[in-house]
């Protein structure tokens, strides 16, 4: 069976605009399991984002829970909870990596990196260089590690933020469409970074418009209209059977991907 990382419960998310209150969310429910890959589809306005920050606490929901299963007792609900709190559960147990790098431009890679691991505490500073060190070597930027951001490709860009994001171990990775910036071989070394990690057992939840990224996941979730509409399980990316062969081409998983889609009016 199972285990449940992060629950979304009756999730509503309303804006003002210009006096006009505009219902983003509407009584969201989801679940989101410990080492899925799971990714949040649908149209453009669907509140994709708007949801993927909701279950990440970077926005408040303005009704439901959002329950996160940490190491407490109890689950946490992030509604509730102040921001200094919220700051110390982002950077211990959620990663975060947009569309739009958000790398400092004046530090290098390893510095961006290494900043982010000393907010952990848990750590010595010698074991964040360390832990920052290894990471940048195993996603191919061990030369690169004392350029700045503008030196670098966008798909190394990208590399490096992932890194950051994983800095500290996190329990979630959240992806807000991490390739959208990204040409087709950038977008490529990106997707299979993350198939990576989530083979290592890292928790991947993100959104993505793209059929290709949505491919490596084991889990889609389709949002309309600010509520979630279809959801389709998939076996792991790449998964083989005993005898190395792969259990589902990728043609094969494609094809069904893009039928459930077109179910649902994609």
């Amino acid at each position: 069976m199972k285990k449940t990382i992060l629950s979304a419960k009756n999730v509503q998310k309303t804006f003002s605009d210009n006096g006009v209150q505009v219902h983003v969310l509407s009584n969201v429910n989801a679940e989101i399991y410990a080492g899925d890959f799971t990714v949040i589809m649908g149209a453009s306005g669907s509140g994709k984002s708007t949801l993927l920050y909701a279950l990440s606490g970077m926005d408040k929901a303005t009704a439901g829970e959002v329950l996160f299963y940490g190491e407490e007792d109890a689950p946490v609900d992030l509604t509730t909870l102040k921001e200094t709190k919220l700051a110390a559960l982002r950077v211990r147990d959620f990663g975060f990596v947009f569309q739009q790098m958000h790398l400092v431009s004046n530090l290098t890679l390893f510095e961006n990196v290494a900043v982010t691991g000393y907010l952990d505490k848990r750590k010595s500073a010698s074991e964040t260089r360390a832990k920052a060190e290894e990471l940048l070597d195993r996603v191919g930027l061990k030369e690169v590690k004392t350029h700045l951001p503008a030196r670098v490709s966008g798909g190394e860009q990208q590399r490096c933020a992932i890194v950051r994001a994983v800095i500290n171990s996190p329990t979630l990775l959240f992806a807000d469409e991490p390739t959208g910036a990204l040409n087709r071989n950038n977008t490529k070394e990106v997707l299979n970074l993350l198939t990576e990690l989530n083979d290592g057992g890292q928790s991947i939840v993100m959104v993505t418009h793209d059929i290709k990224a949505a491919l490596r996941a084991n889990r889609l979730l389709y949002l309309e209209d600010g509520n979630i509409v279809g959801e389709l399980e998939l076996t792991k990316y790449g998964e083989t059977d005993a005898g190395g062969e792969k259990i589902q081409s990728d043609k094969a998983r494609e094809a069904q991907v893009n039928a459930w889609l077109e179910s649902l009016d994609w």
